[in-house]
């Protein structure tokens, strides 16, 4: 039987490629998560953290998702410790305008994710991260007005 070494190496740049990226993607929920609950502690009105706790609690999820997904194609638990520091933000708005930018980019780092993948059931974790992030950029957009 003869295996297409082409194909072999191209299978494995592949997964490489996905395993970073994801490593990249669970560096960012981490990310998010502290930058979130800073945002929560700069400000006592009920409407705005309630925003921003929906995207705080979702990134909770979504890098334990992509930690499993991680173990399942490397058989490897990695965890990635908090970020101990962080950007800094004069404002509350300063932070929710970087936050619209950050989501943002979350969505095209997951859409290279999702298109490496080849499990239908890991894909399907990763359409319902992408839907979150998409939602977080409304919350964002949306927070920006109130505080306009």
């Amino acid at each position: 039987m003869y295996y297409n070494v082409d194909t072999y190496y191209s299978q494995l740049f592949r997964l490489n490629s996905l395993n970073d990226k994801l490593v990249q993607a669970m560096k960012a929920e981490r990310h998010d998560r502290v930058k979130y609950q800073r945002m929560i502690e700069s400000t006592t009105d009920p409407a705005v953290i309630k925003q921003i706790k929906f995207a705080y609690d979702d990134e909770i999820k979504h890098y334990g998702m992509f930690q499993q997904m991680y173990y399942q194609l490397t058989g490897e638990k990695l965890d990635i410790p908090l970020p101990t520091k962080t950007e800094k933000y004069n404002t509350l708005m300063e932070a929710v305008q970087s936050s619209i930018e950050g989501e943002n980019e979350a969505v095209d780092l997951y859409r290279e994710i999702f298109s490496l993948m080849t499990s239908k059931q890991m894909r399907d974790k990763v359409f319902e991260i992408i839907t979150d992030e998409q939602e977080h950029f409304g919350r964002f957009i949306y927070l920006y007005s109130m505080l306009k």
